[in-house]
């Protein structure tokens, strides 16, 4: 479509220009509103100056230009008359607005909550620590016996035990306590019986439960060898 430089009266409004090119386009506003893609009612706020039901400015001059060019008018002289009729009016809507004195007690009130909310996350924090902490604390420890295996069979009289534990457990062995290395590590030996012997290796952290495990061992040893070493 060719664009068309339509003369006007200087007295005409830049809704009242849009108004007379879309009637002698012979459009309705509704058929404009499909031909733009823009709302009917934003275009019918256009040529009744109704700046207040226009969307923010940087839409409202994108829409002005796409309906001029829509109706084959100089979008350039269009858009210079809504200028200077509308210098103002991307601050109209605020200016129409009631203003409202912040006041001093609205800080304070805000400033409060966010305090409150701080607190509030900062204590959860601390008491999921202080819980991790605890539960840390009162779980029973893990022991791994790496020696005998349960239900193991020897004819040797006297048997190594040994594993690991974490650092600071207290470890026991048929209730004697075994010392452990820097790594963790216990080892002690055991007098066995002929038949069947249960080892119990027990450990405790200072506030903990107790964890016990135990090992089935089957001395396989004549009576009148168990004295022989």
């Amino acid at each position: 479509m060719a664009f068309v430089i339509r003369k006007f009266q200087d007295n005409k409004t830049v809704g009242d220009k849009l108004r007379e090119m879309r009637r002698l386009e012979n459009f309705t506003l509704v058929e404009m509103a499909k031909k733009t893609k823009i709302h009917k009612r934003y275009l019918e706020a256009f040529e009744k100056n109704d700046h207040e039901t226009l969307p923010e400015p940087i839409y409202t001059r994108n829409f002005l230009k796409t309906y001029v060019q829509a109706l084959g008018g100089d979008v350039d002289y269009i858009l210079q008359q809504y200028e200077a009729e509308c210098s103002t009016c991307d601050y109209l809507k605020h200016a129409r607005l009631p203003r409202q004195k912040t006041k001093p007690i609205q800080f304070l009130l805000a400033n409060k909550y966010l305090k409150l909310v701080a607190l509030g996350v900062f204590s959860l924090l601390i008491v999921g620590y202080l819980g991790i902490q605890v539960h840390h604390i009162i779980t029973p420890p893990d022991i791994v016996v790496l020696s005998p295996s349960d239900g193991m069979v020897t004819e040797q009289a006297i048997l190594t035990v040994n594993g690991k534990v974490d650092k600071g457990v207290i470890i026991k062995v048929n209730n004697e306590e075994v010392l452990l290395g820097q790594d963790g590590a216990f080892e002690t030996e055991v007098a066995l019986e002929k038949g069947l012997n249960v080892i119990t290796v027990e450990g405790q952290k200072r506030y903990s439960r107790t964890t016990k495990t135990y090992r089935r061992v089957v001395l396989e040893q004549a009576a009148g060898t168990l004295g022989q070493r």
